[in-house]
This record gives structure tokens, C-alpha cells and sequence, in this order.
């Protein structure tokens, strides 16, 4: 898979979120500095002794800037790089109906790990909840590629334009910025984003800076080789680790199944503690470019969805990072009406109340069925 997301802009080039997995023990050319992966002191130690920078922390894992040749001088491991480049969806999964009757998400938290919110757009400035720039280490996570917040209008635009009305529209989104202004990042960021989004800035759950969010939506995958027809946990366990951590103490984790169609699903959509989102289109035809294997859960409108963008913009686009938001407005939607239901009960509710399409039961292509809001918001898990 080349990218995320097939973008067609209203006077906008295309974009596109994916992370470039080219090879995880492969070493960079010659000259260029290498960023790193340690998880023991004695990695750190080694690394810093040989003129190596600390550049990330979380939970069990390190990242280092070094000098050329470190990493295979030390058996180390690459920072796996990040890249970006460059409605009728609402009634489509019913939700219309939900917050016809007053459910609107209001009170409920997603956390959207991406190239950050736009938070003076009109149709975003009411759902800011604050967040936190991985790239530039800072607590202001303003967008500036685009990607990020139209991903965040598809869960809580208000619908200043009736197109761009969010499923979720009074939810609030805390932006975690992992991806830079050329859409370049690092996969140590992306970890370290999710236990931040779990445990909150202090680092530590259970106290009072906790966002307590319910879901965290991640439109973001790996290119080939790293596609599976399969699961992948073994494939990078700090990912499946931090993915477990999130799920075991109920945050629901969704994420793109990636756009690499029959080659399979990407990372982090392969990993088995995933909700993973395949796109279908307006008629719930799977979309040709969705990616397809055991790993996908269910599928959503992903072909033609229109949203917000940088400054006042508004943009049209396509791909799984455009239907992995609007299982996550969902879930935000059945959290606001059944605030005390786990990650597996919220899982029960959207696969079994799904719209069944393909083969009978779960399939490769559309997972349990293309996402219904209304059945789930009212399923009793």
C-alpha cells in the first residue's frame, strides 16, 4: 500500500496519511543521521556513549537520533518513518436518526492522532478539547498539512455547511499531532501518542489530568511488505502493546484497514486488539482500494466524503482514513447512550448490529457488515 486516504481537494492537491514501512532492519544511507528504537538501559546507555540523542520516551521503549551506522553497529532496530503526501454519509449509517433524538455525542472524548486540528475553523473551534504536538514537542497541536482535520470533521463538524455535519457533532476531539507539516513522522510518536492519549500528560492513569477518553481513531498504516491477510501482533510489539494497553483499560482503539485492496491490511488495522475500518461507497459497495483480510472488523462510508480542511477550507476525499472517523463517531455515540459499556461491549455492538454484506457472517472484505449507528446506539449489549 502506497497510502491512506485517495484524495480528490476542492482546488487542493490530493493527500494522503501512511506509514512507509520499507524495512524495519534495514540501514539508512550512508551520511544520513538514523533514528532509533532501544528498550533496555544498557540499548540507551550504548546508544548515548556513541554520541546518540534521546528524541522520544514511553512506555518501555526509547527512540535515539544517531550518527550513521549506529543502529547496525548496536543490532538496534529503525524508527519506522510516517508519511503524508499528497454528506450524504450521516443518513448513509443512520446516524441522522441518532442525533434526531438527541444524542450528539455531547460529553463523550476522541482522541485523534493524526497531522493535527484545525481549531479555527468554524465547524471545529466548539469540539477543541486541547491536545499535544509530538513533532514539535509542544502542547499546540495545530494543523498544518489538512489530513488530520478532515478526519476530525467527519466525527464533530457542526454543520455550518450541512454536507460537513460531523456523525458526532457535539463529541470532543483532543488532537494528538504525530505527523509534521510534509506529513513526515515516526512510528515511536504514534506509540507514544496512545498511552498520552490513555494516561494523559502526566503519564500516569488514574489522576486528575486523565482525558478519560473513549476512543482513540488512528487513519494510519503501513505500505508493503507490511500488509497481512492475516493478524500481526508480532509485527511491531511496542504498537500491539500500547494498542492492548488502550483496549485493557477501555478505549476502544479504530483504525484504518489501509488501501492496498487484496494485497491485505496494514499495520497498526492487523493488530488483533484493533476495531479495523474497511470503506465501502454510497451503495455499500467495498471499496476496490480497501484493504482486505481477516483483520477487518466492519466497513463505513469511505468514497467521496466531504469535510473540513486548513484555514476556512473544505475538502472532499476518499479511503479508509476517511471511514475509520465515522466508526469512531460511533462510538461515540453509543458511549453517550450507554456511558458505562466496555471496549467489548461496544465492539459486540457494532458488529452484530452492522449491515451484513458480502458473505453471510464476517468476511474479508466487509468485516461484519457495513456500520449502522442507529441499531447500535440502540443494541443492549
Amino acid at each position: 500500500m502506497d497510502s491512506i486516504g485517495v484524495w480528490k481537494a476542492r482546488g487542493l492537491l490530493a493527500v494522503i496519511v501512511s506509514i512507509l514501512a520499507s524495512s524495519l532492519f534495514a540501514a539508512p544511507s550512508d551520511m544520513r543521521p538514523e533514528r532509533l528504537i532501544t528498550h533496555t538501559s544498557a540499548e540507551i546507555d550504548a546508544a548515548l556513549g556513541l554520541g546518540c540523542q534521546v528524541v522520544q520516551q514511553t512506555k518501555g521503549m526509547t527512540a535515539v537520533l544517531c550518527p550513521a551506522g549506529i543502529g547496525q553497529s548496536l543490532g538496534l532496530t529503525q524508527d519506522v518513518r510516517v508519511f503524508a503526501t499528497d454528506s450524504d454519509t450521516n443518513t448513509q449509517i443512520r446516524a441522522d436518526s441518532v442525533q434526531i433524538s438527541g444524542n450528539t455525542g455531547l460529553g463523550r472524548k476522541v482522541v485523534v492522532l493524526d497531522t493535527g486540528y484545525n481549531y479555527i475553523h468554524p465547524e471545529l473551534v466548539s469540539s477543541y478539547g486541547g491536545g499535544k504536538d509530538f513533532v514539535n514537542h509542544d502542547d499546540d497541536p495545530m494543523d498544518d498539512n489538512g489530513h488530520g482535520s478532515h478526519v476530525a470533521g467527519i466525527i464533530t463538524a457542526d454543520g455550518i455547511k450541512a454536507d460537513a455535519k460531523g456523525a458526532a457533532p457535539d463529541a470532543t476531539v483532543i488532537s494528538g499531532k504525530v505527523l509534521d507539516a510534509s506529513g513526515s513522522g515516526y512510528f515511536s510518536d504514534v506509540v507514544a501518542a496512545i498511552y498520552w492519549a490513555v494516561d494523559g500528560p502526566d503519564g500516569m492513569i488514574g489522576t486528575a489530568d486523565d482525558f478519560k477518553a473513549d476512543v482513540i481513531s488512528l487513519s494510519l498504516g503501513t505500505s508493503a511488505p507490511y500488509l497481512y491477510k492475516g493478524y500481526c501482533d508480532g509485527a511491531l510489539p511496542d504498537l500491539t502493546a500500547a494498542i492492548q494497553y488502550a483496549v485493557q483499560r477501555e478505549v476502544s482503539v479504530v483504525v484504518a484497514a489501509g488501501n492496498a485492496g487484496g494485497a491485505g491490511v496494514s499495520i497498526p488495522g492487523c493488530i488483533s486488539y484493533s476495531i479495523t475500518v474497511g470503506a465501502v461507497d454510497s451503495l455499500d459497495k467495498v471499496a476496490s482500494f480497501s484493504g482486505k483480510g481477516n483483520a477487518v472488523d466492519i466497513t463505513a462510508p469511505g468514497v467521496g466524503l466531504y469535510s473540513c480542511w486548513l484555514a476556512t477550507n473544505y475538502a472532499t476525499a476518499s479511503g479508509t482514513s476517511m471511514a475509520t472517523p465515522v466508526v469512531s463517531a460511533t462510538v461515540a455515540l453509543i458511549k453517550a447512550a450507554h456511558p458505562t459499556y466496555t471496549s467489548a461491549q461496544i465492539q459486540t455492538a457494532l458488529y452484530l448490529t452492522a449491515k451484513d454484506r458480502g458473505k453471510a457472517g464476517k468476511d474479508t472484505s466487509y468485516g461484519w457488515g457495513r456500520v449502522n449507528a442507529d441499531a447500535a446506539v440502540n443494541f443492549e449489549s
